[in-house]
């Protein structure tokens, strides 16, 4: 009934009114699309020793060398360019995995944020053959702890 008494323009003008904005860091992007290569089969994480003492557990912003996948994203444009590069294991087809990562990163982008990248570039840096370090186990706030010792034997705890 209210809005019967104050007419149409009033109504029109507060459903209009701008609520604020969204501002999205450079950073949150980033690790969206680090995380969404690292989903592709073949992408794995690797970290070069040069690089590592450069950048520490900073992807993409070592001088020389660096942790693998690295990202730059803008997120202050409506269509953000992604760059990627990234570590894959031996053998793989790279066309494959390179049109996958681009593929998985513009969709959790989109997905995530809202905002689908305009162009995301991938750059293979880095390709491991032998054990290499799995996607998920590792970096900062993981530690290995060495298998349990099996329990002693009922005898054994009586002697």
């Amino acid at each position: 009934m209210w809005a019967h008494c104050c007419g149409v323009e009033i109504v029109a003008e507060t459903l209009t009114t701008d609520p604020g904005t969204l501002s999205i860091a450079d950073r949150v992007g980033e690790k969206i699309a680090v995380r969404a290569a690292l989903d592709v089969d073949g992408v794995v994480r690797h970290q070069t020793s040069l690089g590592s003492m450069l950048s520490g557990a900073t992807p993409g912003r070592a001088v020389a060398g660096g942790d693998y996948p690295q990202a730059s994203v803008d997120m202050s444009v409506t269509a953000p360019s992604v760059r990627l590069t990234i570590a894959v294991r031996w053998p793989c087809r790279l066309t494959d995995v390179c049109r996958q990562v681009r593929g998985v990163t513009a969709d959790e982008l989109a997905r995530l944020t809202g905002v689908r990248p305009g162009r995301v570039d991938v750059t293979v840096a880095a390709v491991l053959s032998g054990p290499v370090v799995s996607a998920d186990r590792t970096g900062p706030g993981f530690v290995e702890l060495p298998a349990p010792q099996p329990a002693p034997a009922d005898e054994e705890v009586r002697s």
